[in-house]
């Protein structure tokens, strides 16, 4: 017998909605690492580059240059809308790995660049696999979860961001304080390996 006004209990998450939240908040967590790196490294990074690319790196070009990177890496977050398409095609799940190989993969080739404009080209891919897994990873925990859950799943994953960014100042300490902005930029490729956990 149902008494009326009792709270209604929940059915346990099933691993598939165990698995699937962790992957959403790893992924985002792993996309805040990736995006914050960009500006722990942006000084070391510009003072090679820039010379390579024919720019003197004084103070302001370093300004000047360091936003243009950063706008382009806007811009292509502004271009990611393209994954709600995807995401409908072939399924939220395939989906949430192909951005987060996009942001991890074009992450990496951030530590090979050789000159400024190399770096722009994947900034703006970094942009489009990082602004997208956001909203893969939320609607797919938004149809996984049942109503209850839904608020809560939503908030947590939106916690893991930030973690990102714990994450990558750590990473700074060991890796970039030893072995240079090239080394931060390999570091990021990393989570590319979650697509096998997905």
């Amino acid at each position: 017998m149902v008494v009326a006004g009792a709270p209604v209990k929940s059915a346990p998450l099933t691993a598939n909605q165990k698995r699937g939240f962790l992957a959403a908040w790893g992924g985002w967590a792993l996309d805040g690492m990736d995006s914050f790196i960009y500006a722990l490294v942006l000084v070391p990074a510009l003072m090679e580059l820039l010379p390579a690319s024919g720019i003197q790196p004084t103070p302001a070009n370093i300004g000047a240059y360091g936003a243009l990177l950063f706008g382009l890496f806007l811009f292509g977050w502004g271009t990611s809308m393209v994954w709600g398409p995807i995401g409908d095609r072939i399924g939220r799940v395939r989906a949430l790995m192909l951005t987060i190989l996009c942001y991890s993969i074009f992450t990496f080739m951030c530590g090979l660049v050789n000159n400024v404009w190399q770096l722009a080209v994947l900034r703006v891919l970094c942009g489009i696999g990082i602004g997208g897994e956001q909203p893969v990873g939320a609607t797919y925990i938004a149809e996984e979860l049942d109503e209850r859950r839904r608020k809560m799943g939503a908030g947590l994953m939106h916690t893991g961001y930030y973690f990102g960014f714990f994450f990558a100042a750590v990473a700074n300490y060991f890796i970039g304080a030893t072995w240079g902005w090239r080394w931060m930029f390999i570091f990021g490729g990393l989570p590319a390996l979650m697509v096998f956990f997905i």
